[in-house]
This record gives C-alpha cells, sequence and structure tokens, in this order.
C-alpha cells in the first residue's frame, strides 16, 4: 500500500521567509500559479467597498454569484455549487459521490488524491511517461466498469500540457459506456490562448455524470479570498455536493469580487497576452541554461535540475528569498523537478540569473 505523503503546496510565503531570514514582503514566489499582474483595480474597488457589509452573516444560498454563472454557462443554478476554492469544491464532491474506486493522473495536482483519502477511496494510477509527459489513448483502458470516478486536470498541473478536446471527448464516451463519474479540472483552461475550445462545459447538458471544476483565484490574484465552483451534468447535482461542507463558505468579499471577475474579459485577455509572452521567455532561458523544460501551456513550467554541487537548487534558491515548487510531493515525480509559476518579468530576469548562478 502507498504511504500517504503530506502535500506541500505553493505560497507558503510565511514559512520561507523565516526560512530565508527575510520580511514576507520580500519573497519572490515562483511556487504559485496565480496572475503576475495583480488584482484588477476593479476588483480590488468592490472587495473594498464589500466591507462594509462585513458584519453581517454572508448570503449562505450564493444566490447572486449562481445567477451569474448560470447566466454565463447556461446552466440551472441547482448545477453549481461554489466553494471556498476548487479545493474546497473537491473535497465537497468527493464527500458527496463517495467513491470507492478512482482513477487519477500521475503526476497531477494532489488535491484529488487528498480528498479520496478521506473516504478510503482505492485510487489507480495512470503513470505519464516521461518523455513527453503526454496522456495518451491508453487512459481509457484504465476505466474499467467498477471504476466510479475519474480526474483529469486540463491543462494538467504540474505539467501545463493540454489535452485535445477529440481526445477528451474519447475519455468520455468510455466514462460513459462504464457508468464512471468524469472530473475535468479547467482551473488554468483561462491562461491558454482559446482556451475555450478545449473546455467540456459544452458537453455538460449531454452528459450527467460530467462536472467541471472552474476558479477565479489564479486568474484574477484572489488566492486569499478563496472562490472556486463546479459545474455538474446532472440536474440538481451542485445542490446536493453544496451541503456537503459548512454554511457560509464564500464570504462578502469573495461574492464582490466573483462578481466583478465575471465582467472583466479585458483583463483576462491582458493576462493571456503577458503570460504567454513571458512563459516562451523563460522556456527559452530555462533551455539555453541546459536543463529539461516541459513545453506547457499554461501559466507555470515544469523543469527538471538534478542535484549540483552547490545542493537541491530549491533550498539553494530559498536562501537567496526566492520560492519554487519542488514536485517531490507528486507521484511519478521527484525531488530533481520544479515548477514555476510565470511571474513579472522583471522576478523572471531574477530567477534565471540566480539559476545561472546555481549551474555554475
Amino acid at each position: 500500500m502507498k504511504v500517504w505523503r503530506n502535500i506541500h503546496h505553493g505560497g507558503k510565503r510565511r514559512a520561507g521567509a523565516a526560512a530565508a531570514e527575510k520580511r514576507e514582503e520580500e519573497m519572490i514566489d515562483f511556487s504559485v500559479n496565480v496572475t503576475p499582474l495583480g488584482i484588477p483595480e476593479n476588483i480590488r474597488r468592490v472587495m473594498e467597498e464589500s466591507l462594509s457589509r462585513a458584519g453581517w452573516y454572508p448570503d449562505d444560498s450564493k444566490r447572486r454569484l449562481k445567477e451569474a454563472l448560470s447566466e454565463k454557462y447556461r446552466l440551472p443554478m441547482s448545477n453549481i455549487c461554489i466553494g471556498n476554492g476548487a479545493s474546497d469544491v473537491i473535497f465537497r464532491t468527493v464527500f458527496a459521490l463517495h467513491p470507492g474506486r478512482v482513477l487519477v493522473l500521475a503526476p497531477t495536482f494532489a488535491e484529488y488524491e487528498a480528498a479520496l483519502r478521506c473516504v478510503d477511496a482505492r485510487i489507480d494510477y495512470y503513470q505519464i511517461n516521461h518523455e513527453d509527459f503526454e496522456v495518451k489513448p491508453d487512459v481509457c483502458g484504465q476505466i474499467q466498469p467498477e471504476t466510479d470516478m475519474v480526474f483529469l486536470c486540463n491543462p494538467n498541473n504540474p505539467t501545463g500540457l493540454l489535452m485535445a478536446r477529440d481526445f477528451l471527448m474519447s475519455v468520455a464516451q468510455r466514462c460513459r459506456d462504464t457508468d464512471t463519474w468524469l472530473v475535468v479540472d479547467e482551473c488554468f483552461l483561462e491562461f491558454v490562448r482559446q482556451g475555450e475550445s478545449y473546455s467540456l462545459i459544452g458537453e455538460l447538458e449531454e452528459n450527467p455524470k460530467l462536472l467541471i471544476l472552474k476558479s477565479f483565484t489564479k486568474m484574477f490574484g484572489i488566492a486569499g479570498l478563496r472562490l472556486g465552483y463546479l459545474l455538474c451534468g446532472q440536474e440538481g447535482l451542485g445542490d446536493i455536493v453544496d451541503k456537503f461542507g459548512c454554511d457560509w463558505n464564500i464570504n462578502c468579499v469573495a461574492e464582490a469580487a466573483g462578481l466583478e471577475a465575471l465582467k472583466s474579459a479585458d483583463y483576462e485577455k491582458k493576462v493571456r497576452d503577458y503570460v504567454e509572452k513571458e512563459r516562451k521567455w523563460l522556456y527559452d532561458q530555462l533551455k539555453a541554461l541546459g536543463l529539461r523544460v516541459v513545453a506547457g501551456q499554461a501559466n507555470y513550467l515544469l523543469f527538471e535540475a538534478p542535484e549540483s554541487v552547490r545542493g537541491p537548487l530549491g533550498e539553494w534558491l530559498l536562501r537567496r528569498g526566492i520560492m519554487v515548487r519542488c514536485c517531490d510531493d507528486y507521484e511519478n515525480l521527484d525531488e530533481n523537478f520544479y515548477r514555476i509559476g510565470i511571474n513579472t518579468h522583471e522576478a523572471n530576469e531574477i530567477l534565471i540569473k540566480k539559476i545561472g548562478e546555481w549551474l555554475g
């Protein structure tokens, strides 16, 4: 039996600052995958205005935000569950559906596995090869009648690689043939140019066992607020999933930010353009340093940096005030793999300079 390990996660700025003997504000954080452009002004403004309602209990029905999402995706409100970040929704979904046997990618976002461990699910892994890190059609061969649920992350975390829509449709059809729930995590799809062409949201109406995860956190830089949601194909499933957790999980500031974010398509385009340019620059620079880099299409990159005479890269950078995400707690990766979020150009230049120094 596989021994469960603690999930590291990124963004542990306080602990990183303590280890580096610096102030939190001095740290350069590449360990998270959020917009490098910060919270847009219109969202910051409504967040500040919402504080006048902080003395009231938030609306536990989350009706206003559900109405806005219902209009955006043309889904019944009862098919939508809003959570305290995508992680909250993942746990609620697993608790509600209580799958006995589940297929997940390896590597992929570890929170699926963390939630599944809470219900003692048997976890099967699709081992992604290290040659190209692509998920291949043979994944369908691991979806059997006894498979209760499949988790797919598109683009995958931490590789950043996309799965084509035709491929996803073939997986969805296999899940229908085996009566299996399919959960597709699209939290990073907004960072992909023409990402909507990869989405399966349009298939929800015809597929009652399809669920889609989305998030406001990454694109709009509101990681501290926590705001994500689930779109369901089955009538009323959103309301059912919502019951498997506490009430008042969305505070007034997060609600205001989410409502304003749904009106901020111009900002999304600005972020996509910036991320695309900086991702290419970082990819080229890392390759020029002789490192192996996965050509991801999201707002992060996975690369391999075997330990040098200066010790592990992550620890060496941390002592210099730079946080990167070591991937040793991902299934099917080890301590030589690192994921970096796309940051500002100034921060990206500092990172490349420091990695060059580490390489000697």
